[in-house]
């Protein structure tokens, strides 16, 4: 008998392992996570606390490792050092020597009210976006260049959110939370430019407003949902393969990470001024996320 009357959202296959709490109090607002394969760690910000912190995942001990102007998105360079993407500023942050943070960028100009979720190519180029309230069309995407400088390669969005990579580092696929659609671009990392710009996922009003972004191994988009509580998880041909439900209204991220990289890290605001971090098991890997090269920027 045939099941083609059924929904791809409920053939879930090889579905991953149920969420467990990780971090209970993870902040006020989670978001933008990152995994650190030198040391096993995790990093987010907390964009309402204006706090950064680290989970170092065998001692699961959490610590702020900064606290200042609000970091709305953050990526590591290759020497361990880390950009900030501030209120009104790029940064340096260097954990390993506990140096005061030093501005590298200052008084940035930018569409937006502030940066949102960072991603670095296979260049080393950094790509961040920015967020603006109440203005559909206010905000942006952004690539940092070797000058120092920050160009805009995108606009018509006032919600710039999850971006992610395929397997060879020429499609980029990039959230817009405005039109809560997922778009795929190909990709120039020569020239850090985008082109060919196709749909590749409307949301459905119950699929909430799509948020964070991470691509396994095979090419499956797992896409973290604001007002959905959930994950849904898209193949490479646009098909839906499944979801993840929380006990969170907003997920706000999602990362692969661990020993063998296939453990999901998921990000998630459970009540108004909390956040939780959630992890579960996958039977697919995850890629490793790229750093910023060492000479950009130039302070």
């Amino acid at each position: 008998m045939s099941d083609e009357s059924v929904s791809t959202v409920e053939k879930v296959i090889a579905p991953p392992a149920a969420p467990e709490i990780l971090v209970e109090e993870a902040g006020k607002s989670a978001q933008n996570l990152w995994w650190d394969d030198r040391d096993e760690s995790l990093w987010w910000t907390d964009v309402e606390g204006n706090c950064v912190y680290r989970l170092k995942l065998d001692t699961r001990i959490q610590s702020v490792v900064y606290e200042g102007p609000t970091v709305g998105a953050f990526l590591p360079r290759e020497d361990n050092t880390w950009l900030l993407f501030r209120e009104k500023d790029v940064a340096l942050l260097d954990f390993d020597s506990h140096a005061p943070v030093v501005p590298l960028i200052e008084n940035v100009r930018v569409d937006g009210d502030r940066f949102n979720e960072a991603i670095a190519d296979a260049a080393g180029r950094a790509l961040v976006g920015t967020i603006r309230t109440g203005r559909p069309n206010g905000a942006g995407l952004y690539r940092l260049e070797d000058s120092g400088t920050l160009a805009k390669v995108l606009g018509g969005t006032g919600f710039s959110g999850g971006m992610g990579w395929n397997e060879k580092g020429d499609v980029l696929y990039w959230t817009c939370g405005t039109t809560k659609t997922i778009w795929r671009f190909r990709y120039d990392a020569k020239r850090g430019s985008l082109t060919n710009r196709q749909v590749f996922h409307e949301c459905q009003p119950d699929e909430g407003m799509p948020a964070g972004l991470a691509l396994d191994a095979e090419g499956t988009l797992w896409s973290a949902r604001h007002d959905a509580g959930g994950i849904l998880k898209i193949a490479g041909d646009r098909r839906l393969m499944g979801q993840v439900t929380f006990p969170a209204k907003h997920v706000t991220s999602v990362v692969f990470g661990g020993l063998d990289h296939r453990t999901v890290f998921v990000s998630a605001l459970v009540e108004d001024g909390l956040s939780k971090i959630f992890m579960l098991q996958s039977p697919v890997a995850g890629p490793p996320m790229r750093r910023v090269k060492v000479d950009q920027p130039k302070a």
